[in-house]
């Protein structure tokens, strides 16, 4: 019985030394943006579209669109809009010219994200160029004020950023071990 117990613990113990490591590669990323990130699109875009790979949560989230350069005001209409893995912020009316996007959301493991993007309004006439595209901007670091309560949100139901599976490992260690001590405390009062 000790040694079944003594293995039910060391799988335990590898499950929280090694689940841990696959939570940080599970972390949300930005997938397309639209208007996508570099383009030259027609007419100026009403509003602006993040999409990442996971559920983002529904606080925290912040966009900054501004002229290229960083000059002049904020040019959002509203805070952004929160849908599952989509983020669309309504934007004021764009003149022609090149506009930086810095954005930060946190994603519903509680961990913050956040990049930048470029794109460039060409003129009034014609369609929007509309179409998705991949972006590896999402490890830049924006200049955005984020609240605390950005930053400490956890993932949906937990409170505090720890997933569910990891209490519960944590959990089951917890009582493994207590066995584990029971066992031998019955056996030296034999």
């Amino acid at each position: 019985m000790t040694r079944t117990l003594r293995a039910l613990l060391l799988l335990l113990l590898a499950g929280l030394v090694l689940g841990p490591a696959q939570v940080a590669v599970a972390h949300d990323s930005l997938v397309g943006t639209t208007p996508s990130d570099g383009s030259t699109v027609q007419a100026a875009p009403e509003s602006l579209t993040l999409t990442f790979t996971g559920a983002i949560a529904t606080v925290g989230a912040q966009v900054v669109v501004r002229a290229a350069g960083g000059a002049g005001d904020d040019l959002v209409d509203g805070p952004p809009q929160i849908s599952g893995a989509e983020v669309v912020q309504p934007l004021a009316p764009l003149e022609p010219g090149a506009y930086d996007v810095l954005w930060r959301v946190t994603s519903q493991d509680g961990h913050p994200i956040s990049g930048e993007l470029l794109f460039t309004v060409a003129g009034t006439g014609g369609d929007a160029s509309t179409e998705p595209t991949a972006s590896a901007e999402d490890t830049a670091t924006p200049e955005v004020t984020v609240t605390a309560e950005a930053t400490t949100t956890g993932a949906a139901g937990d409170g505090d950023g720890i997933p569910r599976w990891a209490w519960l490992v944590l959990g089951l260690a917890v009582l493994g071990l207590l066995m584990l001590l029971g066992t031998t405390w019955s056996r030296r009062r034999r």
